[in-house]
This record gives C-alpha cells, sequence and structure tokens, in this order.
C-alpha cells in the first residue's frame, strides 16, 4: 500500500482505485510515512513535504492543503520553475511506457492520454517540443477532470502567449493547483 493506512476508492467514472487518507490517521503517521505517502504532491519535490511534516498536527483538510500552497508560495521563482521543470510531458508516449509517478500516471490515465491513438501521441510530441522550445519549460496544466480536447484547446492557446513572465506565473498556478487536487482527492475527512 502506497499511502500507509488509507482505504481505497473506486472512482466511479473508470473504476480506477485511488488510496484516501484521514487527517486523524495523517497527523499519527511517523515522519517517514508520512513523506513517503505525499513526497509527489509537488512533482518530485519531496523537500516540501519533510516541511509540511514540522507543520503537523492539521486541524482539517483544509489546513494541510493551506500548509503545502504556502510552503510552495514561499519558495523563491527559481525553485518553482525547478519544480514546474520536474513535470513530465503530457502524453509523452516514452515516459508512459517506461512510468510516470504515481500521481501523474492516474492523472494522464483519467484524462485519456495514455490511450492516445498514435496521430494523438505525434500532436502531442510536436506541442510539447514547441511549448518547450519557446519558454524552456514543459507544459504545464492540471488535467485531472479535463479531456484530450480540452487540454490541446489550452496547449494551443497558450503556445500564442509572447510573454514569458506571462507563462512561468501560469505554470506556477497550475503547479498549485494540481497539488491542491492530489491532497483534495488523497485526504477524506
Amino acid at each position: 500500500m502506497i499511502f500507509g493506512y488509507a482505504k481505497e476508492r473506486k472512482l466511479p467514472i473508470i473504476g480506477m482505485k485511488i488510496l484516501v487518507m484521514k487527517i486523524k490517521d495523517i497527523n499519527n503517521y511517523d515522519s517517514e510515512k508520512f513523506i513517503d505517502s505525499f513526497k509527489n504532491i509537488y512533482e518530485e519535490s519531496k523537500f516540501i513535504t519533510e516541511h509540511a511534516d514540522k507543520k503537523r498536527p492539521f486541524k482539517n483538510k483544509k489546513e494541510m492543503i493551506l500548509v503545502f500552497l504556502e510552503l510552495f508560495d514561499n519558495l523563491d521563482e527559481e525553485t518553482k520553475i525547478n519544480i514546474i521543470k520536474k513535470h513530465p510531458d503530457l502524453a509523452d508516449k516514452i515516459k508512459i511506457n517506461k512510468g510516470l509517478s504515481e500521481l501523474s500516471d492516474e492523472e494522464q490515465s483519467r484524462s485519456g492520454l495514455k490511450d492516445c491513438s498514435e496521430q494523438e501521441f505525434n500532436l502531442f510530441n510536436d506541442l510539447n517540443s514547441r511549448f518547450k522550445n519557446k519558454f524552456n519549460i514543459p507544459f504545464i496544466f492540471a488535467v485531472r477532470n479535463k479531456n484530450k480536447n480540452e487540454i490541446i484547446t489550452e496547449f494551443k492557446s497558450r503556445l500564442d502567449n509572447n510573454d514569458l513572465n506571462l507563462e512561468i506565473k501560469t505554470s506556477i498556478s497550475q503547479v498549485k493547483e494540481i497539488a491542491k487536487l492530489r491532497l483534495t482527492e488523497l485526504i477524506n475527512e
């Protein structure tokens, strides 16, 4: 079990099982278990979870989410950009086959990105390449509860932007949204 004493919940739309935890149990985790359970809330950024661990106990789900968001907000811009760069390309066929973090894998699967046709994979590969060439960061978008068409529309819209600072702000906002959605789904009060 990845998330310790969590209970499984089946997502009705696709039948995927996720693990959910109660705040009371989360507060009782030892540090190692807490960090292991939440280390990828921000992609490959365990250090944020290590800081969040020191803020326990949490009163409730809302407070825990706010702690994670505030810890991210307090980082300097360079660190935030480094976290952005740790996110995988969307619908990257090689990465999907070799392995994403469990949370990224689940999000891309629910959005239909793991089931792209060859033509769709090629389109995403082209969009990813163009985006990284233009902004030097991967395209970040909270894909949970989105479908391929919505993702492609957002991709193209943001590629039309020529303001690097605006894109970095948008990407930072999306990283926070991803973290918030992940925590919201994982924690069951």
